[in-house]
């Protein structure tokens, strides 16, 4: 059964979510393979480092790779707070290829070494640049893919994140066996490993120079002053307690992330002890638990048709602590395995709505200071439980309790299991009170529902759209001429404006005299105009069979009032809906130009929303952009950087293959 929202999105023209589109997305695909080789780089180098130092530590070797993981855990400690405020502060890209490039060199040098205390400080700095690379990447991914596909981003980066752990494996153990075959490398195994690793690290940085990020805001582009780190990190401390929705999300995540600590600190002696499956079925566990988490990443997008995102993450956490006290009481590995399937449903599900809630909500001038504090809480979460968990379980030991002659099994990993339930049950509760906090505080959306008009089918509506400066005036004129050569009957209007009510709104927003519009009452003038020139000019010439050009239609509400003023792209286009009844037009030609440039084209005094500073324009185009991006269909994109005549030409084409399918829709009919 179709919905509202499903019948504007056909009007629109909105683009499906896809795998396949995201995938052969330009910028993803790029950042998609980069984060593929750098994750694969890093669990090769997390098993060859741990192979290195055992065989330098000797008698020691126990002491020695305990040694090296505390080299890996104390940068999130020592380094992570500082790492978020770097990534707000610099240039996204550039600090992606800087990591990428010095743990090449790092990793390159780590076999020539030799001594185990350059190695745990190697280790140290490796972990600074991959607590940069982490945040900047998931700051980075709302700027660089639509919205709608954010959660098929998330999962395929989880996927590529944690999927490579096993292929890390297995390449350590061929290039390792493979080390006799180069005689300067014999008494050195770990050597190749590592220098494909640092290969990896160097293909990543390709990859990354390869791709066009979106210009730094003003803030990021700020020259770095290093005596106001203390106060970021304080300012992002405040942001992460002030705000419900990011502290309840973190913790959430992080307590999520440690439950499976939990699972991977104590499964092999779960499996082997207490279930009698031997290493057989430690392996059978990790992967019953790898492919649940790909269910639910995969499916978690499509759930969220039917409930909302943050009710989706709170009932996958809740789900995935009754499976973890369900699983540790399972009597076989049969049954286990089954468990920890349902067990990485949830938990997949409950990471990629997280991870999606708080890039959609936190503002960009914050997004890699949560991100780094993210990623700084999931490491030592996972590395406490990865040593608090086994500890807890060796502390219980092999217990039976004898109730009524039967025999119960109360060994330590069940229990370790039962408490890690426990806690997720703990910041369950924490997290849906955060959220009720955030739903109550939030604006709430409007709730309009529009009786939808479809146009007259004997029509043709063309919108064009552009920041200011772009040469929609030349453009709009010349296609009048074009189109009027070719004997059709074309109406040109504008907004806002186009009728006596309209054209006084113009005046009225326009004019400097008006001083400070509160942005919600600046979407209403502009729908309220909006409403008025579609009933009394642009329907009515359409019923005629008129082409209808207009200067701007709803997606410049969009860009400038949704997403420049901050209303919200969801509130305008609802609005927009009911008081147009659902029209779009045909074809939107979007004349895109940097807004800088067209600001300095403009000969014309500057009317009121063109007075706003250059931060607020680039956001127009930028949202343009997206616009566009998303809706293919109904949008041709032109490089108005060019002469008025090159320019034209391209705005022919485009004219000339809508009439075509005009045309070819009236013979079909």
């Amino acid at each position: 059964m179709t919905t509202i929202a499903d019948e504007v999105a056909a009007l629109r023209g909105t683009k499906p979510a896809t795998f396949k589109d995201l995938l052969t997305h330009p910028a993803f695909s790029k950042l998609l393979a980069a984060q593929t080789m750098s994750s694969l780089g890093d669990w090769v180098g997390f098993v060859a480092v741990a192979a290195l130092v055992k065989r330098l530590g000797g008698d020691v070797a126990a002491y020695a790779v305990a040694g090296v993981m505390v080299a890996r855990m104390l940068p999130a400690i020592l380094f992570g707070p500082i790492a978020g405020v770097l990534v707000d502060r610099m240039d996204r890209k550039r600090m992606m290829m800087l990591a990428d490039l010095c743990r090449a060199a790092l990793y390159a040098t780590m076999p020539f070494l030799g001594k185990l205390y350059l190695i745990f400080l190697v280790s140290f700095i490796i972990e600074c640049f991959s607590l940069l690379w982490s945040p900047a990447r998931d700051a980075s991914l709302p700027n660089l893919v639509p919205r709608r596909q954010l959660a098929n981003a998330n999962s395929l980066g989880l996927v590529t994140t944690y999927g490579t752990l096993p292929l890390g494996g297995l390449i350590f153990a061929f290039l390792a066996g493979g080390s006799d075959l180069v005689p300067w490398l014999s008494d050195n195994p770990e050597a190749l490993p590592l220098l494909l690793d640092g290969a990896t690290f160097l293909f990543s940085a390709l990859m990354l120079s390869r791709i066009k990020f979106p210009p730094p805001s003003a803030r990021t582009g700020e020259k770095l002053d290093m005596s106001r780190v203390g106060r970021d990190i304080v300012d992002g401390l405040r942001f992460l307690r002030e705000s419900s929705l990011v502290s309840a999300m973190t913790l959430g995540i992080v307590v999520a992330f440690t439950s499976v600590g939990a699972v991977l600190a104590i499964g092999s002696l779960f499996a082997d002890d207490t279930l009698g499956a031997g290493n057989t079925g430690w392996g059978i566990l990790v992967t019953s638990f790898g492919v649940g988490m790909g269910i639910g990443m995969a499916l978690s997008n499509k759930v969220v048709d039917f409930i909302e995102r943050e009710h989706l993450f709170v009932w996958s956490l809740l789900a995935a602590a009754m499976t973890l006290f369900v699983l540790a009481a399972m009597p076989n590995i049969e049954l286990a395995s089954i468990l920890t399937v349902v067990l990485g449903v949830f938990c997949g599900s409950a990471w990629v709505s997280g991870y999606v809630l708080l890039q959609e909500n936190v503002e960009d001038e914050f997004r890699g200071r949560t991100f780094g504090a993210l990623t700084v809480l999931s490491r030592l979460g996972l590395f406490l439980s990865l040593a608090a968990f086994p500890v807890l379980a060796g502390i219980v030991g092999s217990r039976e309790v004898l109730i009524a002659d039967q025999r119960f099994d109360l060994s330590g990993t069940r229990v370790a299991l039962w408490v890690a339930g426990a806690m997720v049950v703990g910041a369950t509760l924490f997290t849906q009170r955060g959220l009720s906090r955030y739903r109550i505080s939030r604006p709430q959306p409007l709730a309009l529902v529009p009786k939808l008009k479809r146009a007259p089918s004997n029509g043709l509506f063309i919108a064009f759209e552009g920041v200011e400066g772009s040469g929609k005036g030349t453009q709009i004129r010349l296609a009048k001429e074009y189109l009027e050569s070719r004997d059709v009957d074309v109406l040109v209007t504008r907004e806002p404006g186009g009728t006596v009510l309209g054209e006084k709104l113009r005046e009225m927003l326009l004019d400097h005299d008006t001083g400070a519009v509160e942005a919600r009452t600046e979407a209403l003038l502009f729908a309220a105009s909006r409403s008025q020139h579609v009933t009394s000019v642009i329907r009515p010439a359409l019923a005629e069979g008129k082409v209808v050009i207009c200067d701007r239609y709803i997606d410049s509400s969009l860009a400038y009032q949704g997403s420049a003023r901050g209303v919200g792209e969801q509130d305008i286009l609802t609005l927009n809906v009911w008081a147009t009844q659902g029209l779009f037009p045909d074809l939107t030609i979007l004349l895109h130009l940097e807004p800088e440039v067209g600001l300095l084209r403009s000969l014309e005094e500057p009317d009121r929303i063109e007075m706003e500073g250059g931060e607020f324009h680039a956001k127009v185009a930028d949202a343009y952009l997206k616009i566009a991006e998303e809706h293919p269909e109904r949008f041709i994109v032109i490089d108005a950087d060019d002469t008025p005549e090159r320019v034209h030409q391209q705005v022919v084409e485009a004219l000339k293959r809508v009439l075509r399918d005009r045309e070819e829709d009236g013979d079909a009919g």
